[in-house]
């Protein structure tokens, strides 16, 4: 882990001295922000063009994250600066740039709906992809603890909770590796078998620029083996500008009830072509309160640190590079048999990227990256560990697990016709997974291997390599526009036979016999494909009509588990992996409306979704559980294919009820079955809603919100794999926001004001007591922070 941590220190100390060779250059500088008009929220990703340079060609940029955006080395003279936002009126002002001079100017956008005949294909990044994004203003108001948390605030998706972190998302009723998650390109997997680390859980959110959610086979030129995806990307590097040698953010917070603090940095700076940035955050919390007073445990501490360099090599290439190392230790998991003795994780990721906005050729990327992450469990303070409340003899179980990736991407963008874009391009990735459970019972004070105990193995050193590729096409036909794409990917997973069992080549399979060792390497080619097409139905309303099929592979658990828990239910029982698993394949249609007036902005989408090779369990009576414990009453199960259908959609609307005041709400709901247990599938959240209502003058200066949400009980469960029904409940979260000045800022709010008693659908159960776990009560929270 010390090589990542040597070489952001490194690159970091190399851009210093090479700050100090950077010279001063006799142009100008033009910086601004753009708002809302109707509510003066900061408007990030808007395009900035100037027109006016001496060799007549215009130039361009985009907001940052608070509207901000700034173009260097302007050459004196006149310009003219247009702001162009898609559902907005683009606005232009004149400006006069003198020699090493800064300007200054505002914008302020008013919504509009713009028909797609008024929008070039070349100026858009994609089509629609039923998708939702967080931007960071909406990350940092969140206040989250952790980036799953963020996954409860998008219509349609949700997350596991297991304890205090490593909240796992699920995306309508999709979870686990059926979820592909990437961060900054880079596809990640969690270490512990378990999922206590969630693929989010290794990013901290304050390093998190935009997160986007696809809730369905429309991601496919992100990479392979997922039925839905979600794309993080972090802090940018050349958002800063040209000359400031030094700038950045700190930031500190508590929460009360988690008795929680954290501090998180930012320092970053360009100058010339060279641009870094590092990132640092601790953040340590205690156990905290349900609304009925019920003590949770949720120690934990963590720390992290980031780091990313780039050269500029031309007005249209950029290399980068990054790396990071997060720590994580003691951390409570009531959700669990075990506790999270340390997670370590590093990473490092370097890529080439070439934008030209003209050609045929308009952009290629290429990027390389590799991380590991190493996580080791123990039933310290679980009631095994003294035999408190737990018949039989104390018990000293522990897991120590890790991960080791490598992969990368390379795709370019044509523009061969101006109503025609086309993304070609290959990734792939490597995954190695080993994970061993010591097991010991104490007797008389000494702790010995019982003789019922086979294996210490979770499973058998497990390699999963996926390499794809893929092609999209966005064409315009009229107004009307139709983006479709197709992949290709080959799939291999085996194991260290040296390290399979006898006894699980003996009950991986039903039937007489013992599977042959050479039946662990599986092969595979899994073709997958979807169409997006959106269409105007008035100057106000459009409609988009989507649908395709996606594979996903079978997981290192799934396929090699040798009787550990798992994660496709709610009840601890042993469960007995299968090599021979087919691949999931998901069937998706999808259909949505949206409006948009001056003041009123509407939609709704839904779905119908069919798996089949639906990766399920059923009963092994054949087989003998390893831990012949009280916990373990069900079971052992094995993995199994079957069938499921879902379906559901989700609702948003926003009005503008004054200048200042916007009111907003949104709703999901979701309805799915396991055809091969004839019973609800597991997971399937309730009807759920919320309504929010903000007071944000146009000057931005300070922010007021209350956000009530609700949701229903949940009666269809999946009994046989241990799911309980919960009960609705209806919670209200009040924050604010205020920009005290000179770079400093306050937050503060209190969620869950009334200290309801609640329980979210997904969050995990007690493995010892049977219960859900609560959400945390009446929470009061308070951060300032420091931009300089």
């Amino acid at each position: 882990m010390d090589r990542y941590v040597v070489f952001s220190l490194v690159s970091l100390l190399t851009l210093f001295f090479t700050v100090l060779t950077a010279e001063a250059q006799s142009t100008g500088t033009l910086t601004g922000r753009v708002t809302d008009a109707e509510t003066g929220r900061s408007l990030p990703g808007v395009n900035v063009i100037v027109d006016g340079a001496d060799d007549g060609s215009p130039r361009g940029t985009s907001t940052g994250p608070q509207g901000r955006f700034a173009l260097e080395s302007l050459t004196p003279g006149t310009y003219t600066v247009q702001a162009r936002f898609v559902g907005y009126a683009p606005r232009s002002r004149e400006v006069e740039v003198s020699a090493a001079g800064s300007v200054r100017i505002r914008f302020q956008l008013s919504p509009r709906t713009v028909g797609l005949e008024a929008v070039e294909v070349t100026a858009r990044r994609g089509a629609r992809e039923a998708a939702e994004q967080i931007q960071k203003a909406q990350i940092r108001e969140a206040n989250p603890r952790d980036a799953g948390e963020l996954m409860r605030k998008i219509p349609g998706t949700s997350a596991v909770r297991r304890g205090p972190i490593g909240l796992d998302p699920v995306v309508r009723g999709l979870r686990e590796t059926q979820v592909g998650v990437y961060v900054d390109g880079v596809r990640t997997f969690p270490a512990g078998p378990a999922r206590m680390d969630s693929p989010l859980s290794h990013t901290g959110p304050s390093t998190m620029q935009s997160i986007e959610v696809s809730k369905g086979p429309y991601a496919l030129a992100w990479g392979g083996g997922q039925l839905s995806a979600i794309r993080v990307e972090t802090n940018g590097l050349f958002r800063v500008p040209r000359g400031e040698v030094l700038s950045g953010q700190v930031q500190s917070g508590y929460d009360t009830n988690f008795d929680s603090y954290d501090i998180t940095g930012a320092a970053n700076g360009r100058t010339g072509a060279f641009a870094y940035r590092i990132d640092g955050a601790y953040r340590q919390g205690d156990a905290y309160q349900a609304g009925d007073g019920t003590r949770v445990p949720a120690d934990l501490l963590n720390r992290e640190l980031r780091a990313k360099v780039g050269y500029k090599l031309g007005d249209n290439q950029r290399l980068t590079a990054g790396g990071g190392y997060q720590q994580q230790d003691d951390v409570d998991y009531p959700g669990r048999l075990l506790n999270a003795e340390f997670f370590k994780s590093g990473r490092g990721r370097f890529g080439y990227e070439y934008a030209s906005g003209q050609g045929l050729v308009r952009s290629v990327e290429a990027k390389a990256y590799g991380y590991q992450t190493l996580h080791t469990m123990n039933n310290e303070g679980k009631v095994t560990y003294a035999s408190d409340d737990f018949p039989g003899p104390p018990l000293r179980v522990s897991v120590a697990s890790d991960i080791t990736t490598f992969g990368g991407r390379v795709a370019t963008e044509l523009v061969p016709a101006p109503d025609l874009r086309l993304t070609v391009g290959a990734d792939g990735y490597r995954a190695y997974r080993d994970a061993e459970r010591p097991f010991q019972v104490v007797m008389n004070g000494e702790p010995t291997v019982p003789p019922f105990y086979e294996s210490d193995q979770i499973w058998p050193g497990v390699t999963i390599a996926d390499a794809g590729v893929f092609a999209q096409a966005t064409r315009l036909f009229g107004p009307i526009e139709a983006t479709a794409t197709a992949r290709a990917d080959a799939v291999w997973a085996g194991a260290d036979e040296e390290q399979v069992t006898d006894v699980y080549l003996d009950i991986a399979e039903p039937g007489d016999g013992s599977l042959d060792p050479d039946a662990l390497d599986q092969q595979e080619l899994n073709v997958s494909g979807a169409l997006m097409i959106t269409a105007p139905l008035s100057e106000a309303w459009s409609l988009s009509v989507g649908g395709g099929t996606a594979v996903r592979t079978a997981s290192a658990l799934e396929r090699f588990a040798d009787r550990f828990p798992a994660n496709k239910a709610q009840t601890s029982a042993e469960f007995i992996g299968n090599p021979r698993l087919e691949p999931e394949r998901s069937w998706q249609a999808d259909l949505e409306v949206q409006a948009r007036y001056d003041r009123v902005s509407f939609k709704v989408s839904g779905f119908a979704r069919r798996l089949s090779n639906y990766i399920t369990l059923e009963d092994a009576p054949d087989v003998e559980p390893m831990l012949p414990l009280p916990i373990f009453a069900d079971g052992p199960f094995r993995y199994t294919n079957g069938t499921a259908t879902f379906y559901g959609g989700e609702t948003s609307a926003s009005v503008a009820v004054l200048r200042s005041l916007t009111a907003s709400a949104t709703a999901s709901y979701l309805w799915g079955k396991n055809l091969e247990t004839n019973q609800p599938a597991l997971g399937v959240a309730p009807l759920r809603g919320d309504l929010g209502l903000r007071w944000e003058p146009p000057e931005g200066r300070f922010y007021l919100e209350s956000t009530v949400s609700a949701a229903a009980e949940q009666n269809r469960v999946a009994m046989v794999l241990g799911e309980t029904p919960t009960d609705g409940y209806v919670t209200l979260d009040l924050k604010g926001g205020l920009e005290v000045g000179r770079g400093v800022s306050l937050e503060g709010g209190v969620t869950n004001v009334t200290d309801v008693n609640y329980v979210n659908h997904l969050n995990a159960k007690d493995p010892y007591f049977g219960t859900p776990i609560p959400e945390p009560g009446r929470v009061f929270f308070v951060g300032a922070t420091y931009d300089f």
